[in-house]
């Protein structure tokens, strides 16, 4: 079962703050090659994952050749657009091949949201201090 530490980082409103991040692999179809990526919230309150621009035109031969939509609730106030893709992911040895949405933004982090990301574990999380990931 992965686990992983919380993170202390700073945060605009309330200073410091901990947060459940992971750290994943991605396939990039660019390299032929997994791809480590640190940092990615765990956020059971995202319904898809998302990835960065920055990180899509690593994986990715062209981010806009996935269906386009436009997203509240990542960026305040504001529309994200991004574009969704079917990519390979890895966590630990488990190999999962999920939708995401790869922004048209680098001013996103990535997170690993709910739909067929976190709703295939059931995600543990031991307040300020891990979060496990079991099947």
């Amino acid at each position: 079962m992965p686990s992983f530490d919380y993170k202390k980082q700073s945060s605009d409103i309330f200073g410091k703050v901990l947060r459940p991040l992971m750290e994943l692999e991605i396939y990039s179809e660019i390299e032929k090659e997994w791809i480590k990526v640190k940092d990615v919230l765990v956020d059971t309150g995202a319904d898809i994952s998302i990835i960065p621009r920055n990180t899509g035109e690593l994986i990715l031969t062209d981010i806009t050749k996935g269906k386009m939509y436009e997203v509240k609730g990542v960026v305040l106030f504001a529309k994200l657009v991004v574009y969704i893709h079917k990519i390979k992911f890895r966590i630990n040895s488990k190999e999962l091949e999920l939708p995401v949405a790869a922004a048209d933004s680098n001013d996103v982090i990535p997170i690993l949201g709910r739909a067929k990301g976190l709703d295939l574990f059931n995600a543990n999380f031991e307040k300020g201090k891990t979060v496990s990931l079991e099947e």
